[in-house]
């Protein structure tokens, strides 16, 4: 019992509702039916995925996370030397159901969303591409890890993603600046740890400004029906935009808390019509 929950703290409960939130909206984009097939993928994407995106990153990243006390408070969980067997069996059993949870969809696309979500959670921290230490390229994968591979296997069941309007691509995009966002938010401890990320690189008002950018960009291109998710966008562009003016832990960690609530908020109000 120890040990499982444990493994929950590992995948960062706080998360959870975020890959199936995304889920949802590419299916409530398609216009697909909530099918159990679909209900069961949402399950996987809660601990299941978390536990293999997390876990896999919490193994690698023990320097910066005992570096991190905003770590410590939110994920709960630092991931020691003793502890990298159970999570790295723990992941390895995991993939499986959530590769099994595609294949009951028998949708070509949403398989191969599926499996390439696994591939960039692994490609993301695992050496040797850990692209967590490949910046730009940390982003780009939170983007395609975050919002556009979970989004694909929900609008899969309802629709062609091949022919997947641009302002999807746009939000992913968003995606990648949050990542940005929350590298400066760790910055003296990825540092501290040799981490190179993307705000270790090229520091963290270049961070925010590229969060910043990405924010104006899906406003301004995406054609955006619903209130609710320009009025997201229009709020993380000034979040991002203070982050950027005022590049210090506190406004930065706001910024971020801002963004994350601002996103659940703004997918539920989505869903229901706003």
């Amino acid at each position: 019992m120890t040990r499982l929950l444990f493994l929950v703290q590992v995948s960062r409960p706080i998360l959870w509702p975020v890959l199936p939130l995304v889920y949802y909206l590419g299916l409530h984009a398609a216009r697909a039916p909530l099918s159990a097939a679909a209900v069961v993928e949402m399950l996987l994407l809660t601990l299941p995925m978390n536990l293999i995106g997390c876990g896999l990153n919490d193994v690698y990243d023990y320097e910066s996370d005992r570096r991190s006390e905003r770590r410590r408070k939110v994920w709960g969980a630092v991931v020691a030397d003793a502890d990298r067997t159970l999570v790295w069996r723990a992941c390895l059993a995991t993939v499986p159901l959530v590769l099994g949870g595609a294949l009951v969809t028998r949708n070509a696309f949403n398989i191969a969303a599926t499996g390439g979500l696994v591939l960039v959670a692994w490609a993301y921290s695992v050496p040797p591409l850990r692209l967590k230490e490949r910046p730009p390229l940390d982003s780009l994968a939170n983007g395609l890890g975050f919002f556009l591979l979970p989004f694909t296997m929900g609008y899969s069941l309802g629709a062609d993603p091949m022919a997947m309007p641009l302002k999807y691509y746009l939000l992913a995009l968003s995606v990648c600046g949050i990542h940005a966002l929350a590298t400066a938010a760790d910055y003296e401890a990825d540092k501290a740890a040799g981490h190179r990320t993307l705000a270790v690189v090229f520091g963290r008002q270049a961070a925010a400004a590229f969060a910043l950018a990405t924010f104006a960009i899906a406003l301004v291109f995406g054609d955006y029906q619903g209130i609710a998710v320009r009025v997201y966008l229009a709020v993380g562009a000034v979040a991002t935009l203070a982050a950027l003016l005022v590049p210090r832990d506190r406004t930065i960690a706001v910024a971020c808390v801002t963004i994350f609530v601002g996103f659940l908020a703004a997918a539920v109000c989505h869903v229901i019509g706003w």
